[in-house]
């Protein structure tokens, strides 16, 4: 008996030795992420991986499917220190090469290690705990992808840029098994996480100091907190520094000018506990080419200045990256500001003229990265109408409607079960008539916790997107999605409402039952435009400028809902 107990202790240490983990994540570099890396240790030089599988996992996928075959880890072993590295073909000594570049996506994505057969987890598969042996859940300035770290069972997110210094830093673990940020350690140990580095350092904005056809020169402003601790040394590689010493004062601005445009350069601060390096990429100080259209924007060349001649309407913001979303009669694009360059107010409905800035694109979405604050609005209350398409129009053809907003009829939730509620990050797969697409909640929208609708949505009003070349809608808010059909216990089945269409200034609503009624009208946009109670069967809609409305009627403990055409 002895000797059975003494051989299953030895079995049981053996498992528990022979372990191996995520051990640094680099996933975002500058420019074209030549040297990503993902950094394995086992806790035994020497380490036989037979068994074990690195799988990849895409947070903005339907399912947060892996986004390429599993990585087979059968016939390798760790290094003499327990180290061993997947990455780009151009990290120095990597085991297993993935490509030249962008091999390992930025997040929110995962990066999950399993004792499995690589077979068994081909392209596209869900992530799943079952002989799962670790997992990262990682961004760069994303949102938490909760459903991942549900999928996963883990419970912390961690970002790359916690410093403000993803392209040069990676994520490292700790001995206690959660992450920090510092610079790459690859094949080394990992740095110390209980040193902090107390020094925030934001860049606030690089600026051409002219703008004209010859070479032009630009300045950078950095902005730092938590300074007054320690002494520091700043270097950069090409320009004067100037500005306030972090080293005396608590916070303050730092500059680097006399740069020439087209020549980027890093700059880096160091102390006892810092170590912070970024490049900045030059400005490109020549004058913009005009553009007369939205269409004529995003048929442009990426990378290139252009100053949107036209006027466009803006027709959603939000304060996350003070985004915008205008469009004219030819098409939409986002203007991402991550710098606040836009300082004015504007409403929806305004019109703006004069918008200038860099066409970008992120993950195949084109975006409008301005370079200059447009100024006041050049018209307001503009009528915002959004294009009623299909679904199946939509997912055919999902860059015709890139930003624009567009309504569906007929909607349902496949998830709208009266119990399951709207939580951030998440994709709801949504159907009409005609097939289906994807809700995705990446707005900290006022729906968020509320239930899913459960009946047919009458007007489902949703902002064109997609990801990776993945079509998804965004929704703006409540008033767009919650407006529903089929959903009331008594319905007025016998109510008629004329003229419909009306140029009269009211409608008359007849009714079998007698009593009073309260009405609710609603535009296309799910605003709520009338909110009244009538007792002669007439409604006054004077006030409602032509287009198409919804109403909702209530009598007694029945409703009804009917379109209603304003000439």
């Amino acid at each position: 008996m002895k000797k059975i107990i003494l051989l299953l202790a030895l079995f049981v240490a053996s498992l528990s030795y022979g372990q191996v983990v995520i051990n640094e994540l680099d996933a975002d570099q500058e420019s074209t992420d030549t040297t990503e890396f993902i950094e394995l240790k086992s806790d035994v030089p020497n380490f036989s991986l037979d068994g074990f599988i690195v799988v990849l996992f895409n947070g903005s996928s339907a399912m947060n499917e892996s986004y390429r075959d599993a990585i087979d880890l059968s016939g390798f072993t760790t290094d003499v220190n327990g180290f061993f590295i997947i990455g780009s073909d151009a990290v120095t000594g990597v085991d297993i090469p993935l490509g030249l570049n962008n091999t390992i996506q930025n997040g929110a994505d995962a990066v999950a290690i399993y004792q499995a057969d690589a077979s068994s987890f081909p392209n596209n598969t869900i992530p799943t705990t079952t002989n799962l042996i670790d997992a990262l859940v990682y961004g760069v300035n994303d949102d938490d992808d909760l459903d991942l770290l549900a999928a996963l069972d883990e419970t912390v997110q961690y970002d790359e840029d916690a410093n403000g210094n993803s392209e040069f830093e990676s994520i490292q673990r700790a001995p206690n098994g959660s992450y920090c940020v510092g610079a790459p350690t690859l094949r080394a140990a990992n740095i110390n996480c209980a040193v902090v580095c107390p020094l925030q350092v934001t860049v606030d904005s690089v600026t051409c100091d002219a703008v004209t056809g010859g070479t032009d020169t630009y300045t950078t402003t950095l902005s730092f907190t938590g300074g007054g601790t320690e002494d520091y040394t700043i270097t950069t590689t090409i320009g004067t520094i100037g500005g306030d010493n972090p080293g005396t004062a608590a916070s303050g601005t730092i500059t680097i000018t006399g740069v020439d445009e087209d020549v980027d350069f890093t700059y880096t601060i160091t102390s006892a506990t810092c170590s912070i390096v970024n490049m900045i990429n030059s400005p490109s100080c020549v004058p913009a080419s005009n553009v007369n259209s939205i269409a004529d924007l995003r048929a442009a060349v990426v990378g290139q200045t252009y100053t949107l001649t036209s006027e466009a309407i803006l027709t959603f913001q939000t304060s996350l990256r003070n985004q915008k979303w205008i469009e004219d009669a030819t098409g939409a694009i986002v203007i991402v500001d991550f710098d606040g360059i836009i300082t004015t107010t504007y409403n929806e409905g305004d019109g703006i003229t004069g918008i200038s800035g860099i066409l970008d694109s992120f993950s195949g979405l084109l975006q409008f990265r301005p370079d200059a604050d447009p100024g006041a609005a050049t018209s307001t209350d503009n009528p915002i109408t959004p294009q009623v398409i299909t679904m199946t129009q939509f997912e055919s053809n999902f860059v015709d409607y890139e930003s624009e907003l567009i309504s569906f009829t007929g909607v349902t939730y496949t998830a709208g079960d009266g119990t399951a509620t709207f939580a951030e990050n998440m994709n709801y797969q949504i159907n009409d008539a005609s097939g289906s697409t994807f809700h995705r909640t990446n707005f900290s929208a006022d729906y968020i916790g509320q239930l899913l609708p459960e009946g047919s949505i009458a007007s489902y009003v949703a902002i064109g997107s997609n990801f990776n070349n993945t079509p998804q809608v965004l929704v703006r808010r409540a008033s767009d999605i919650m407006l529903t059909l089929g959903t009331e216990d008594n319905v007025l089945e016998t109510l008629s409402i004329y003229p419909n269409p009306s140029n009269t200034g009211y409608v008359n609503i007849a009714s079998q039952v007698a009593g009073n009624m309260d009405i609710l009208v609603y535009d296309v946009l799910g605003k709520q435009v009338i909110n009244t109670m009538i007792a002669n069967n007439r409604l006054s809609i004077a006030a409602l400028k032509s287009g198409v409305y919804i109403m909702k009627i209530s009598q007694g403990n029945a409703s009804t809902t009917k379109k209603l055409v304003v000439k």
